[in-house]
């Protein structure tokens, strides 16, 4: 796990774009005249991308930017011509924006990519990879208004992006990340699990179930929560047949937890919901 690695490609391309940013022009509310032809449109999202590349500076006005592009996310459909020519540009600004100083600007960042997702989410094949990691990294963050943006956009990570390259970048992830990022990964690869068909599921388990059995064992209670839900997930996809080979290496009292959740999951066992959460510790 080394989100790092992206760190270059993000850069080197806002360096690439020099020819369209510029920190000369103020954003302005989005209106109907600014709507009227694609032609327009383009020039104002150039506009927002000039602004927004005044990192670390002008906090207002790029919170300006990134609420009116949010705003055409959500107006302009996906196959107009605009985003075919800047949505690579859009996602990298998004994606550096993430990392600015002002915690207010790194959540709207977020909110925006969770729209972009959620409204272009054709356009992430080349691009998901370095989006779920950025993601994922976004948990670390200090702030509570962050961290909820992050958990917003895993969630739509799970609902829009390919489920194999979802696997493909938290299998390695999850056993290797630290704390929160480990959690985040587990929770989005349940929520994963969770929109697949069962054959799918169980073709994933020499995959999936050793890394959820690592960290079924992880000092922190939270991510052995999420690592038992995301074993009940799989046992109520690839029912307990497929799953009991992977499980044999687990002592009898973490056997017997996971099969209290899994009971409960399926109907079968009484008391609340808490009273199972708080057996893990």
């Amino acid at each position: 796990y080394n989100p790092s690695n992206y760190r270059d490609t993000v850069t080197a391309h806002s360096q690439s774009n020099n020819d369209i940013i510029n920190d000369n022009q103020t954003t302005t509310s989005i209106s109907d005249e600014d709507y009227d032809d694609e032609e327009e449109q383009a020039e104002y999202l150039i506009h927002l991308l000039r602004e927004l590349s005044n990192h670390n500076a002008r906090y207002d006005q790029r919170k300006a930017a990134l609420n009116d592009l949010l705003a055409m996310l959500r107006e302009s459909p996906s196959s107009m011509r605009i985003w075919q020519e800047h949505f690579k540009t859009v996602l990298l600004m998004l994606l550096e924006t993430m990392g600015d100083k002002d915690a207010a600007v790194r959540a709207l960042s977020l909110r925006v990519l969770h729209e972009s997702i959620r409204c272009q989410r054709t356009r992430f094949a080349d691009y998901a990879e370095l989006t779920i990691l950025k993601v994922l990294e976004a948990h670390r963050d200090p702030q509570k208004e962050v961290q909820r943006a992050a958990e917003e956009c895993s969630s739509v990570i799970a609902d829009c992006l390919d489920a194999k390259v979802c696997v493909r970048v938290l299998n390695p992830t999850i056993p290797s990340a630290e704390y929160p990022v480990n959690l985040a990964a587990i929770k989005l690869l349940t929520d994963v699990i969770r929109n697949l068909d069962d054959e799918s599921v169980t073709s994933l388990l020499p995959d999936v179930v050793p890394g959820i059995i690592r960290t079924y064992d992880d000092q922190e209670s939270s991510v052995r929560k999420a690592s038992v839900f995301c074993l009940v997930e799989l046992h109520q996809k690839a029912g307990e047949d497929r799953l009991q080979p992977y499980t044999t290496k687990l002592t009898s009292s973490k056997i017997k937890l996971l099969n209290l959740y899994i009971k409960r999951a399926q109907g079968k066992s009484g008391g609340g919901d808490n009273s199972i959460r708080d057996k893990v510790r």
